[in-house]
């Protein structure tokens, strides 16, 4: 029952940074790109609540392999910040991708180093 409860949860945290993402790509579909300091505000501020959210999940529970889960997303956001970075397009549309793809990162990263911490314990 445990693992079916982090399964789900897993999969709920991936589909709610592909849904972030989502969002980010319909504020930044107009041409021209226009995003208003408030939106790029709000957006920054769910994300960061949402990054601080997973890595207290990832700190407070054992196993739960959330890198797994959040491959995809990460790689739809690495794509997003090169293809901001590489045409230059609107400076909050890069900003937002920048900093979700670092979010991104900072709770794959957390999560595989949580579990070579556990697995090197265990040895």
């Amino acid at each position: 029952m445990i693992n079916f409860i982090k399964f789900t949860m897993g999969i709920f945290a991936a589909g709610w940074f592909f849904f972030l993402w989502c969002y980010q790509m319909l504020l930044a579909s107009d041409i021209p790109v226009t995003i208003s300091y408030g939106e790029m505000q709000g957006f920054l501020q769910t994300f960061a609540i949402s990054t601080i959210l997973a890595l207290a999940y990832i700190r407070f529970v054992d196993d739960t392999r959330l890198h797994y889960f959040l491959t995809i997303p990460s790689l739809f956001w690495g794509m997003s910040t090169i293809q901001a970075l590489t045409h230059d397009y609107h400076p909050y549309d890069t900003l937002i991708s920048c900093v979700s793809l670092i979010g991104c990162i900072l709770i794959f990263l957390y999560s595989i180093f949580k579990e070579n911490r556990k697995f090197n314990l265990s040895s």
